[in-house]
């Protein structure tokens, strides 16, 4: 039996990205940021916001079901008792970067990540002035389609 494109459901790619982030990584990581006390409790935290992307629905047993999916990580981090924002917030990144790619050839939360990469990015990216929190910022991009 055929399934009819209407009643396919793509996965939340995002919450892919922060539920996988959680489980390897000790870091939080949330769509939504922290404002306050919660935001300096939480880093390093990571931001995970998609930024764009396309659903493909082509069928007639030519099947190509997926989303491309572009999302944007923000690594926060601040200094350390011998480190300084800086190098924490690299730190963090180079781990999120590798967690990232491991999501290759997995399935979780309704998708199977068929492919995974890396648009842009790690870049310093502004934060408010004068503060001790690091912000680096890259794009990633996974193909996932439903399960």
């Amino acid at each position: 039996m055929t399934v009819p494109l209407t009643s396919l459901v793509f996965p939340d790619t995002e919450q892919m990205v922060v539920n996988h982030l959680l489980e390897v990584l000790g870091y939080e990581a949330s769509t939504v940021r922290p404002d306050g006390g919660a935001f300096t409790e939480a880093l390093p935290f990571i931001w995970v916001n998609r930024i764009g992307g396309v659903r493909v629905t082509r069928t007639s047993q030519g099947r190509s079901l997926h989303d491309e999916a572009r999302i944007s990580l923000d690594v926060y981090a601040t200094e350390g008792a011998n480190t300084s924002s800086r190098v924490a917030a690299t730190d963090a990144v180079a781990q999120v970067r590798a967690a990232f790619e491991q999501m290759h050839g997995t399935s979780r939360d309704g998708g199977f990540v068929l492919r995974t990469w890396e648009e842009t990015g790690p870049a310093v990216r502004p934060e408010e002035p004068n503060t001790n929190v690091t912000r680096i910022g890259l794009i990633v991009g996974l193909r996932v389609r439903p399960v």
